[in-house]
């Protein structure tokens, strides 16, 4: 292929890419918020975190598909669940061993990940499970480029989810009382601020942006029990690309992936989940504080 094939199918592929790709990248952001919040407030992560998708992906299939519940009522009876896991989480896998070595914190998520993955092999089975989109799976074209609305969906259902979380973190008291954390968490508790029930704050977030993120993508993927690890280390690998402590910068980089592998996927679709991790090597390479890492004084 010489250089004006490759230029003419980039011209060809772009428009779908990009559509396809935003759409992607803003689930991969939503996730990464997650470990932005938890990272920023705790300075642990949960790595369990593409499995909270998985389960809400699954539990959205159980409710909509299976019980015929209505959307809405599927995304309360999700977060409400995101709940309950972001708490024992916290409780069984963070808070106590916070105070040894990193390893121990890491080591107890990604046991809650494989956890959370066999028990869904039991419950829900291996095979795919279709989610049917509210909108219809009929695509939208619009200048030759087939869009389907449930991407534009999730495209505005996230953005608004992560601007409702800087909201929310910005202006709030308990979002001021998580910054106040973040910044100095001695401080904070001279200042009467509950630090462990923050803490626990900060993971039940983290826990909802995931499930949510689960329930938006399952209709564009098939829902299943190994989808979460892939999903999950994209978003971690944005996470730190963008900048852990720097929520803009994670959404910026997260939907550059996005686009990113839906482009070499026109190209070679068997290269589209390796040109994430291929740009995390080279950009840490350049620079490993990640790319928005100095754009901001301040925590957001």
């Amino acid at each position: 292929m010489d250089f004006a094939d490759i230029l003419a199918t980039f011209v060809r592929i772009l428009p779908q890419a990009l559509v396809s790709g935003v759409a992607l990248g803003s689930v991969y952001a939503l996730i990464a918020q997650g470990y932005y919040v938890t990272f920023t407030t705790t300075e642990t992560l949960n790595f369990a975190q593409g499995e909270f998708l998985m389960v809400g992906a699954l539990t959205s299939f159980s409710l909509m598909v299976l019980a015929g519940v209505p959307f809405l009522v599927a995304i309360v009876v999700v977060v409400v669940l995101m709940v309950g896991m972001g708490i024992l989480v916290e409780r069984v896998a963070i808070r106590p061993l916070r105070q040894l070595l990193s390893v121990g914190w890491i080591l107890s998520t990604v046991g809650v990940s494989v956890i959370l993955r066999q028990s869904a092999e039991i419950y829900w089975g291996r095979e795919q499970k279709r989610v049917p989109s509210i909108f219809g799976d009929a695509p939208i074209f619009v200048a030759g480029t087939g869009i389907f609305p449930q991407e534009v969906f999730i495209i505005v259902a996230s953005l608004l989810t992560m601007a409702g979380l800087l909201v929310f973190l910005k202006r709030s008291t308990f979002g001021k009382a998580l910054q106040a954390v973040a910044f100095n968490p001695a401080t904070a508790g001279l200042m009467g601020i509950n630090v462990r029930q923050m803490v626990v704050v900060a993971y039940v977030i983290s826990s909802i942006l995931a499930g949510i993120a689960g329930v938006l993508i399952a209709p564009v993927i098939f829902a299943h029990a190994e989808m979460g690890a892939l999903l999950g280390l994209k978003a971690f690998a944005a996470a730190i690309i963008g900048g852990i402590e720097n929520p803009v910068g994670i959404l910026v980089v997260g939907i550059g992936l996005g686009i990113a592998e839906f482009i070499v996927a026109g190209y070679n679709a068997s290269f589209r989940d390796a040109v994430t991790f291929l740009l995390l090597i080279l950009i840490l390479a350049w620079r490993p504080q990640g790319l928005f890492e100095r754009v901001t004084a301040e925590k957001v």
